[in-house]
This record gives C-alpha cells, structure tokens and sequence, in this order.
C-alpha cells in the first residue's frame, strides 16, 4: 500500500490534533469540545479524508459532542458497551472486542523408530 501523499499526512494530523483539543478543553468548556468535532468532521468530508473508527465512535453524530462513560451489557447474544451523549442523549451500542484466548501449544510427537 502506497504511502499518503505530503498534504493528507498533515490534514490527518490537524484533525486528530482538533480530536485531542477537544479532550484536553472538554472539563472546562463543553461547547468549545463540541465546536472542535464538528470542526474535526466538517474537514475531513471536506478534504474527503476517512476518519479512523475509534474517532468515530467516539464523537455523537447527531450534536457532534464527545462521548463519554460506557456501561457495560452482557444480555443474550455478545456483550456491548453502551455510549450516551450528555447533550442531547443519542445511545450508541458497540460491541465489545472479543478477548484473546490463549493458543494451545503443540505438544510434539515421538516416533518410534522402527
């Protein structure tokens, strides 16, 4: 896969740059937080750039604020984890990456000779 031209690289480190200020200002200034996402999103549709999924999922698509403390489900089926938005309550479900299990080991075994 070829590597991003020059001017991508640096819009995909503007935005995830927006992405982080939104996180640093959020305790202090919600609204500015949210005006740094839409900002984030407003770019990346219009240098036609593909945000990476965990930014995605973190940023509610109906106000454009960040998401914010998860509840874990464990109903039928797969485990998820529940992420509401403060500002205008839109519930996102995702599901839980699956654990690693641990590989078993090969036992090798001996031949007789014959």
């Amino acid at each position: 896969m070829a590597a991003a031209p020059v001017r991508d690289r640096e819009a995909l480190q503007r935005l995830s740059f927006l992405f982080q200020a939104a996180h640093w200002v959020l305790p202090h200034s919600p609204a500015l937080a949210r005006f740094y996402c839409s900002t984030q999103r407003t770019a990346a549709r219009r240098l036609v750039l593909r945000m990476a999924p965990a930014v995605k999922r973190a940023v509610c698509r109906r106000c454009c604020s960040l998401l914010l403390g998860c509840q874990r489900l464990r109903g039928g089926g797969q485990p998820r984890i529940v992420l509401r938005c403060r500002t205008c309550g839109l519930q996102r479900r995702l599901l839980c990456p699956p654990k690693p299990r641990p590989r078993r080991q090969a036992t090798p075994t001996s031949h007789a000779p014959e």
